[in-house]
């Protein structure tokens, strides 16, 4: 458990593997899930519990290059944003179906 305890992401096997440290009280599964395949196309990725409360996203790159410490902090950005994301649609998702329906009703009724 050593270096993520003050950090939720750090590097191992000599730099070679970067892991990030996701909270489930604050990252959902589809948010981790959609992170993880956006960066899947560059690297490997890997998902899987670490103990009750988090999930452990472990990156590598490809061609065996070392992972930088700025690869991680920009998965845990997208990590934040796309829960935000899927937080906001919770949130506001029927009043932005509400607002959508009603400005195509008035298109609708206008070329009536």
């Amino acid at each position: 458990m050593g270096n993520h305890q003050t950090s939720p992401f750090f590097t191992k096997d000599d730099g070679k593997k970067g892991v990030l440290i996701a909270s489930k009280d604050f990252f959902e599964r589809d948010c981790v899930l959609t992170v993880a395949n956006n960066y899947s196309d560059s690297y490997w990725v890997s998902v899987q519990p670490s103990g009750e409360r988090d999930v452990e996203i472990t990156v590598s790159t490809k061609d065996g290059s070392l992972i930088a410490v700025e690869c991680l902090k920009n998965i845990m950005n997208d990590l934040i944003d796309q829960q935000v994301r899927l937080d906001l649609v919770k949130e506001f998702g029927e009043v932005r179906e509400t607002i959508v329906s009603y400005a195509f009703s008035a298109v609708e009724k206008r070329d009536v």
